[in-house]
């Protein structure tokens, strides 16, 4: 860390905090899922971000996404279908080369890396054992390392590190099924998921693809999460492993992956803070360690976050650099259902790319729900 790294992210820090803001909770676009939901809901926004860095070698850069989740109940129980569409990411534009600027650039991709309309979720979900089994097309994201403060690309924080934990080998929209346990006053709740190690951004859109979970260096992806009340937020605990064989980074060979990771939410008055800490296995997994800090800060009708992500880059990666990223936005919703978000990031070795120079990106995000 050189002697420039406190002033700027203080200046980030004053930036963003001395702006009024208003806490939200997260939708149920972009991996908040909700299970068994009142008998029909209907609800989708568009996503429009445009960004602009300090390197003259790489373009700005402009995204759409669209979302789209239909929920209705069926036996008992309920389907769930999410269609997902996504512009082509532009080749040399600064969020195609440093992808974790924007995470919802990109989102729903065919072969040949192009935007398309697709069905990113269809799954049905049942009450059994106490619990909610959801079986079908699945977004792991919608069930592991669910976060209020920070998961949400689409209206909280834009940069990949601050979205999900960077440490945790999740594979996009797969095969599977998961179980949910509530937690109670008495013993805490319990996520198992278990499907499929490669998804739909895995095996570049093509949905024939999911069903073979015997080809070469495929696997299952399984995790089990525990999570529970903590004053006035929660905390989840969970473990995951993902058996694709994966070559080593010292070059020895093919091993799977697996990993834990922390999660600790919270709110104290007009604030709400996120914490994320994650390990996986340094031999396989360019992200080693992972740790990241969200807060916000409500006031008036404003919404205003700042986070910094670490991601420690395992000791085998070639001319490899550990990775820092903040991020702050600004949220303004000048009419209900529409909401503008500027905000600014930084970053250090983007890429975990040692030598890399630092890199400020400017940009705005305009989000209509409905």
């Amino acid at each position: 860390m050189d002697r420039f790294f406190i002033p700027r992210f203080l200046f980030l820090l004053i930036f963003c905090l001395t702006v009024p803001a208003w806490g939200d909770l997260p939708d149920s676009r972009h991996g908040s899922l909700e299970t068994l939901p009142p008998p029909f809901t209907l609800e989708g926004g568009t996503t429009l971000v445009a960004q602009q860095g300090n390197r003259a070698d790489l373009d700005a850069s402009w995204s759409a996404s669209l979302d789209l989740v239909l929920t209705w109940p069926a036996a008992g129980g309920n389907w769930t279908l999410y269609l997902e569409g996504s512009t082509t990411p532009a080749a040399g534009a600064l969020a195609t080369e440093i992808g974790e600027v924007n995470a919802d650039l990109g989102s729903a991709l065919g072969p040949g890396g192009r935007g398309r309309l697709q069905l990113s979720v269809l799954h049905y979900a049942h009450p059994l054992a106490g619990g909610v089994i959801t079986l079908g097309l699945l977004d792991p994201a919608g069930f592991l390392d669910r976060s209020e403060v920070a998961g949400d690309e689409t209206r909280q924080f834009l940069a990949a590190p601050l979205v999900n934990d960077a440490a945790i080998a999740m594979p996009s929209y797969h095969l599977g099924a998961a179980w949910h346990l509530d937690a109670q006053p008495h013993r805490p709740g319990l996520t198992l998921i278990l499907g499929g190690s490669h998804g739909l951004a895995e095996v570049d859109g093509r949905y024939g693809e999911l069903f073979d979970l015997t080809a070469p260096d495929k696997g299952l992806f399984a995790a089990a999460e525990l999570y529970g009340p903590w004053r006035s937020g929660f905390w989840r605990l969970g473990a995951w492993h993902d058996g694709a064989r994966q070559p080593r980074l010292d070059g020895a060979g093919r091993k799977s992956n697996q990993g834990a990771y922390l999660l600790v939410d919270g709110t104290r008055g007009a604030w709400g803070w996120n914490l994320r800490l994650g390990l996986a296995d340094q031999q396989v997994a360019e992200v080693a360690r992972f740790a990241a800090l969200a807060v916000t800060r409500s006031a008036g009708a404003l919404t205003a976050g700042l986070g910094l992500a670490w991601r420690g880059a395992a000791p085998d990666l070639p001319d490899a650099a550990d990775g820092w990223h903040a991020e702050c936005w600004v949220r303004f919703e000048p009419r209900p259902g529409l909401e503008i978000t500027p905000d600014l990031q930084w970053l250090r070795h983007p890429g975990l790319a040692g030598g890399a120079p630092d890199l400020w990106v400017g940009g705005v995000r305009v989000t209509w729900t409905f």
